[in-house]
């Protein structure tokens, strides 16, 4: 596993401020490389009193140890992304209060505090709390036993089976509290995850039965919640442009690998000029890779008929895919987009009037940051030379005049080396969503 100083300064930080402000907190899971290590992320559990106050102390004690919040996502968990100042290092904190499957409690967690292990700066959960965790955190989700915590399941079933029975009873009833702590510690993985909609439905109308309007007010809370992360969702979007030969591939990748501590990658979409909605199973009608402005330009008609359809395409794809993924916390990444009919209509064998190509772009759906990735043209002509020099040159200087007339565009200098320009790519990222982070939660301490 890699080093991650700043990660490691920030955690023991973050526990000991923790501790010096009282706040009762534990790690519930994959705690076993802390304080120097994590995987992903950092799962927190503290009282819903002692909530809002946890935040506060995290993000004073991050600022100390020079990570700013650069995003900040309500899911069941409250979920806090940290960047640091220098080296772009990120680290995920998600702060729970209650273990919660579409507003019901999956798992009744009251008591784990009260019953946590102490282990060196943090603690843990009782091996019994821990094991009923690690088996119904990712069963009623997704209806499967993770593989990575089936021995500590089984382990925990074995040696504390009344504990954990009468845990899951609270929530499940007596007779499916003892079919799991049997089959759990019997390792029969295969009739656990066949049971899973029957545990769905019997801890839904157990919580309507038997605690009606407490579930109510539950459900309304969900609901405000996916409300206002629907109107502010916490993924992004963002698009790559510019002449051939600027590092567009090598750039989208160094994005997904160097965010991938902000956005796990299976939640994330890459699309190449538009996302596929009409044409999903053809060829989108451009020119050749090798030789984009090789075939002639279409009629005026011919072009102004594949580019309403295209713009259609624009439209509906740009509403329809990108909203899915930026509302669970994925990365949207967009080569070109609909800056290439301003520039390289030839691209496309389009000859369309820019009046209308600027009227169209007003409903398209408009990405949360545009890169360009900016080199001057013998540069970009010693990588690729599908184009004439004349042609090169004057794309960099029409991509330059769209995007610096954006209010969210950036320029990155793609002469650089391919590292360096990752690096400035996730920098510019990492600073934008720290800018807005501060603009939709004025009212915390962002460190």
């Amino acid at each position: 596993m890699p080093e991650q100083p700043e990660i490691g300064q920030l955690v023991r930080s973050v526990f000991r401020a923790w501790d010096a402000a009282d706040i009762a907190f534990l790690v519930l899971r994959n705690y076993e490389g802390l304080p120097d290590f994590t995987t992903n992320d950092i799962d927190v559990l503290v009282t819903p009193e002692q909530r809002g106050r946890a935040e506060q102390v995290l993000l004073a004690a991050a600022r100390e140890a020079g990570f700013r919040l650069h995003n900040r996502a309500e899911f069941a968990t409250l979920a806090l992304y940290l960047s640091h100042g220098e080296s772009n290092a990120q680290a995920h904190f998600d702060l729970f209060t209650a273990l919660k499957w579409r507003g019901f409690d999956f798992l009744d967690c009251r008591g784990f505090l009260r019953r946590r292990v102490r282990d060196g700066l943090f603690a843990v959960p009782h091996p019994a709390d821990e094991a009923a965790t690690n088996l119904l955190a990712y069963l009623i989700y997704t209806g499967k036993v993770k593989p990575k915590y089936r021995a500590s399941i089984t382990a925990g079933f074995r040696t504390e089976p009344a504990r954990v029975t009468e845990l899951l009873a609270r929530t499940y009833g007596s007779a499916h509290a003892e079919f799991l702590v049997a089959a759990g510690a019997k390792e029969q993985w295969g009739a656990i995850e066949a049971a899973t909609g029957v545990l769905r439905r019997a801890l839904i109308l157990r919580q309507l039965i038997r605690h009606p309007w407490g579930t109510l007010r539950s459900l309304l809370s969900d609901a405000g919640r996916l409300m206002r992360r629907f109107l502010q969702p916490p993924g992004l979007t963002i698009v790559l442009c510019g002449a051939d030969g600027c590092g567009k591939s090598t750039a989208a990748q160094a994005v997904v690998e160097g965010l991938g501590g902000t956005f796990s990658p299976p939640k994330g979409r890459h699309y190449h000029w538009k996302p596929p909605l009409l044409s999903a199973k053809r060829r989108a009608a451009r020119g050749s890779a090798s030789d984009p402005h090789g075939q002639p330009v279409r009629s005026a008609a011919a072009s102004l008929a594949y580019f309403l359809f295209h713009w259609l395409e624009f439209f509906l794809g740009s509403h329809l895919r990108f909203r899915p993924v930026t509302f669970r916390g994925g990365l949207v990444l967009v080569d070109r987009y609909y800056y290439d009919f301003l520039v390289d209509q030839r691209r496309y064998r389009l000859r369309v009037p820019l009046g209308i190509v600027r009227l169209g772009y007003i409903p398209i759906k408009k990405p949360d940051l545009v890169l360009l990735l900016d080199a001057p043209a013998a540069v970009l002509q010693s990588r690729k030379q599908e184009v004439p020099f004349a042609e090169t040159e004057r794309q960099c200087r029409a991509y330059r005049a769209v995007v610096e007339g954006l209010g969210n565009g950036r320029v990155i200098n793609a002469a650089q080396p391919a590292q360096k320009v990752g690096s400035d790519i996730n920098r510019a990222v990492l600073d934008f969503m720290a800018e807005r982070a501060r603009k939709r939660w004025p009212g915390i301490n962002h460190g």
